[in-house]
């Protein structure tokens, strides 16, 4: 069940009603979410290039575990084993905070709108269509998400990629329920 914080709205992108549904039908094992040791990227190989795995041990030591193809080059390099945070502007981290602490505390999912300064020179809008993993094994929350480009907002004349905005996004009510706000 989709509930967002405005009224039901569908996703932006064709590939995220894809992505959500193939959550959607992983075994639950008695949880809320699916375990990691479920996930099989090969059932979504064709999603798998613009996916992006982050294990949370705590908001502040978010660490990517995998970054798809095309993300690495958008990103200029593979972010792998990177803390998330590093990647943040600034005026990012306050959305970063805001999306992330529901995702693995209540847990629910979330799609957001995200605004990227790609290596390639671009200024993208993007959105990122967010759902939790619980990684029994080790212990902790693995957000796997699919990011959507959307449009091509400008160019710029850096050469590295950064966060600049996450923005409000919708949550995405998974059994758990969602923040109040």
């Amino acid at each position: 069940m989709v509930r967002t914080m405005d009224a039901l709205a569908p996703f932006h992108a064709d590939e995220s009603r894809s992505f959500f549904d193939y959550w959607q039908g992983l075994p639950r094992h008695g949880r809320v979410v699916p375990d990691r040791k479920d996930f099989d990227p090969l059932a979504i190989r064709r999603l798998m290039p613009m996916t992006v795995m982050v294990e949370y041990d705590g908001l502040e030591a978010a660490t990517f575990r995998f970054a798809g193809s095309k993300l690495v080059e958008i990103l200029g390099f593979d972010p792998t084993k990177k803390k998330y945070l590093d990647l943040l502007e600034e005026q990012a981290l306050g959305g970063f905070m805001a999306a992330s602490e529901p995702l693995i505390t209540i847990p629910c999912g979330g799609s957001f709108p995200v605004t990227v300064q790609a290596a390639t020179g671009y200024t993208l809008k993007c959105e990122a269509l967010d759902l939790p993993l619980y990684n029994e094994k080790a212990g902790s929350w693995i957000v796997l998400a699919l990011i959507s480009v959307m449009e091509i907002s400008g160019m710029h004349g850096k050469n590295d990629f950064k966060i600049l905005e996450i923005g409000k996004g919708r949550w995405i009510d998974l059994g758990a329920g969602i923040p109040e706000s």
